[in-house]
């Protein structure tokens, strides 16, 4: 009869070798059957997997399946050992602690090719851990060969990997990471289409698109995930624009971006790339628009200012994460936020109560545009 055993494993293990701290704690359990828990909250699932008392979660083992076996399956070398915490035992089939020791990525087994979603995850934990980690040679064979396999993952589990990627300071590194292991192309075509294309103009100088994204990102380190992905799109119309109109005109146009955004984004922070995106072209030409011209962008932020101080900051890093020749546009944000305020602490209540018959919506939004020509007219040139 099998030994009964119950192994802590994964990250919690990983972290605690590597002196981080630790989350959630997961736990497999060898040569036990589900009756023997029958006393926890069970999970559907591929197997047998019940919730613990303190939180952490249990797994059984296939019946006569070592805790060998099951670590093998784990995508990489640094998650594939277990602790057993009564006798103090690790269990390390993979040599997961001389690799945590060497800070080196390196598959498990040839399991790892079985779950394309695995080369994501090594891309995650190399954004997490940082450059001093490697890349096993070995593995990045394996990986190269699962490129075909790569271009079929679930929309939905890659946004739901980007989702963990978009809170590290160093983002960048997720998609560097893809893009050196040679499949960035499988995963996110757009986003590698930047690697192709060189700008080469005056305010462009980096020696690709994509470069410049990434210093982009590296400026929003501690930026919000919307302010990121704006990152990603806010120039992925470049490309086609150049070889079509041969320049940049348009590439801020939302009809132009929207068709290239190779993610699962929720529609609702789509929407909120593309605005950005589209505004983040206009924002250094305000000084030069008409007073009309600038009266409607601001009334397009529908008063909201959290939105406006999104832009300004994105707009401050787009301008840092580049090599350029002239001298970067100054952004007004003191007169932009100003005016902003101006609008719309503007009620137009006494003025509906001053008329003799109640003004219509129209006549009210007509009312309340004119209003916001004139705030712009003495507040942003002020």
């Amino acid at each position: 009869m099998q030994e009964k055993r119950i192994y802590l494993v994964g990250a919690a293990v990983r972290d605690t070798l590597m002196g981080r701290a630790s989350g959630d704690r997961a736990y497999v359990a060898v040569g036990y059957a589900p009756a023997d828990f029958a006393h926890l909250e069970q999970v559907e699932g591929a197997h047998p997997h019940f919730v613990r008392e303190d939180g952490s979660t249990l797994t059984l083992a296939a019946p006569g399946e070592s805790i060998e076996a099951v670590l093998l399956r784990q995508g990489l070398s640094i998650d594939a050992v277990a602790y057993e915490e009564q006798e103090e035992l690790y269990v390390d089939p993979s040599n997961g602690r001389e690799d945590i020791e060497k800070r080196m990525l390196r598959h498990a087994s040839e399991a790892f090719a079985e779950a394309p979603l695995n080369v994501l995850r090594l891309a995650r934990l190399r954004a997490t851990f940082g450059t001093g980690w490697n890349i096993h040679a070995t593995t990045r064979v394996l990986i190269y060969g699962m490129h075909e396999a790569l271009t079929q993952l679930p929309p939905e589990q890659v946004w739901n990997e980007v989702q963990q990627v978009l809170v590290l300071p160093d983002t960048h590194l997720f998609f560097e990471t893809l893009f050196e292991l040679g499949v960035l192309d499988a995963v996110f075509p757009s986003l590698f289409a930047l690697t192709t294309f060189k700008e080469g103009t005056k305010y462009h100088r980096e020696a690709s698109l994509f470069a410049h994204v990434m210093m982009v990102l590296r400026e929003l380190k501690h930026e919000t995930p919307l302010l990121k992905l704006t990152a990603l799109y806010h120039d992925i119309a470049k490309p086609y624009c150049f070889r079509t109109y041969g320049n940049g005109t348009h590439h801020g146009d939302p009809d132009k971006i929207a068709p290239r955004i190779d993610m699962a984004i929720p529609e609702q922070m789509k929407a909120q790339i593309l605005f950005l995106s589209e505004m983040h072209t206009k924002l250094p030409k305000l000084p030069q628009m008409s007073i009309y011209h600038i009266t409607d962008f601001f009334e397009r932020f529908k008063s909201d200012e959290t939105l406006l101080e999104a832009l300004i900051r994105f707009k401050r890093a787009d301008d840092q994460g580049r090599f350029t020749d002239v001298p970067r546009p100054a952004i007004w944000d003191r007169a932009i936020l100003k005016t902003f305020d101006a609008i719309t602490a503007y009620t137009p209540e006494k003025w509906i109560a001053a008329q003799a018959e109640k003004p219509d919506d129209k006549a009210i939004a007509l009312h309340m545009h004119l209003h916001n020509v004139e705030v712009v007219k003495r507040t942003f040139f002020a």
